[in-house]
């Protein structure tokens, strides 16, 4: 006997004993179309439920640990989750970001919270670092929870996103793992600038010297060693041919100040001359935080857009 979809009695059977019921309610001769299709579906949500595990290890350090929402079925997608903090804070657990991932295996693709060593304790460029690294996990270990090693997406806020856009277009991190950008299907930073648009003014007016001697008087930069470092942590310094698809996600509050819209575009229209794939997208009445605070809210914009994305890149 066949179901709806070629469902057979043996892969009904298989689903926790739904088959068993199905014959009682025959027996009984008080069988609805209704009753079938509720069954039927209880029975298709249970086959092969989401899982999930946590703190798994990507490196040796207790801060190298990603969590991971594995949806049902096979050869599905995967995001890549970076949390923000000024690579100086933030954790997968905090409130902020603990909920980013729910939504995603429901949706049919895999979701990894990741989480980093931080600064000033570990200094730049550990960050991308472990980035890299746990792409590289995931590259090398997805296939065993039945998804697809090709179909990997990131997605960052705040700082986050400067290093998912590095990481995304920087080849020497990833080419420490035999990789390379075009690896990935697609990237979404949000909520970050692409460069120091201040800092760049200020050498321009005062001249680089002064400025570089004084870089790191400032406690939150002497994490980076010295200005070129820090220079060379922004992804607009490193756009080329070869780049995945890049969509940025920009909240209306923070178009001007900070001025992510005009490094965002200024990003992608910078990636497009060398035949990569840009864009970028503002939300009405979304502050920075708002951006990702609700994003496993049903009916979310943003959540919409991102999942829009990955389909539309998944190939």
């Amino acid at each position: 006997m066949m179901f709806w979809g070629g469902t057979s009695v043996t892969d009904v059977a298989a689903w926790g004993g739904v088959w068993r019921i199905l014959k009682r309610v025959w027996v009984n001769h008080v069988m609805t179309k209704n009753a079938v299709i509720l069954l039927l579906a209880l029975a298709c949500n249970g086959a092969a439920p989401q899982r999930s595990k946590t703190d798994v290890s990507y490196g040796i350090d207790a801060l190298q640990k990603l969590d991971l929402g594995i949806p049902a079925g096979k050869g599905f997608a995967t995001l890549i989750f970076v949390h923000g903090g000024s690579l100086t804070s933030g954790d997968k657990a905090d409130s902020d970001y603990a909920h980013v991932c729910d939504s995603f295996p429901a949706a049919g693709i895999a979701c990894v919270n990741v989480n980093y060593r931080l600064g000033p304790l570990h200094s730049w460029p550990a960050q991308a670092v472990d980035l890299a690294s746990a792409i590289r996990w995931v590259r090398a270990n997805i296939a065993s929870y039945g998804g697809d090693p090709k179909k990997l997406f990131l997605l960052g806020h705040s700082s986050g996103a400067t290093l998912v856009a590095l990481v995304a277009s920087d080849e020497r991190y990833l080419a420490n793992h035999g990789m390379k950008p075009s690896d990935l299907a697609g990237v979404m930073p949000m909520g970050s600038i692409m460069w120091d648009d201040e800092l760049e003014q200020a050498i321009a007016e005062r001249g680089r010297n002064t400025i570089a001697r004084n870089f790191l008087r400032d406690p939150d930069n002497r994490m980076y060693g010295s200005l070129e470092k820090y220079q060379d942590h922004w992804p607009l310094r490193h756009i080329h041919g070869g780049l995945p698809p890049f969509l940025f996600l920009i909240a209306e509050s923070e178009q001007a100040q900070p001025p992510v819209l005009k490094t965002n575009v200024k990003f992608a229209e910078d990636t497009r001359k060398f035949g990569n794939e840009a864009d970028y997208k503002v939300f009405a009445r979304r502050k920075h935080y708002t951006m990702i605070r609700q994003l496993h809210q049903p009916g979310d914009a943003v959540f919409t857009v991102i999942l829009e994305f990955i389909r539309q890149h998944d190939r």
